[in-house]
């Protein structure tokens, strides 16, 4: 009969240094929320990833006629939409927003029948990294697993 026995030192710091990084993920959230914001910097310079509805000729003519247009589609003003993106980070979540009035209704769009005071329909024209039922853009999806990633590799080096 053998008897093998292995000296597990090295990996039990290995595998305690992955927990504490586990339990400290107040770094991989900062990181996530900056991703988050860049990402949705990114939507707005692209106009939307995939691409935005155009805006309506009721709405070109309204700008043209404020010379607003032409122009970006959701960046009317230096003070609006795209400026008021913010992130927030805590151990648990990574979180990025807007507290502009508007900004639900760029995001998921809405009906003129539910919001008299629009003149027409809204369509959706989600500029934060995810779509309505909480689904991440790809391009986020992607990054944000090798951030992830990334801070377990970290924690398990030597």
């Amino acid at each position: 009969m053998f008897t093998i026995e292995l000296e597990h030192h090295h990996l039990q710091q290995t595998l305690n240094k992955v927990e504490w990084a586990i339990g400290d993920l107040a770094p991989l959230m900062r990181g996530i929320a900056a991703e988050l914001a860049s990402q949705t910097e990114q939507n707005f310079e692209n106009e939307g990833r995939p691409e935005w509805t155009e805006l309506s000729d009721t709405t070109t003519k309204r700008r043209s006629k404020n010379g607003n247009w032409p122009g970006q589609i959701l960046q009317v003003s230096a003070a609006g939409l795209a400026a008021s993106i913010t992130t927030h980070a805590t151990d648990s979540s990574a979180l990025v927003g807007s507290n502009k009035p508007h900004a639900a209704m760029m995001q998921f769009g809405g009906e003129q029948v539910n919001f008299p005071h629009l003149w027409g329909d809204i369509p959706g024209r989600p500029y934060l990294p995810m779509d309505a039922a909480g689904n991440l853009q790809s391009e986020a999806n992607e990054v944000i697993l090798e951030l992830a990633l990334n801070h377990l590799r970290k924690a398990a080096r030597p």
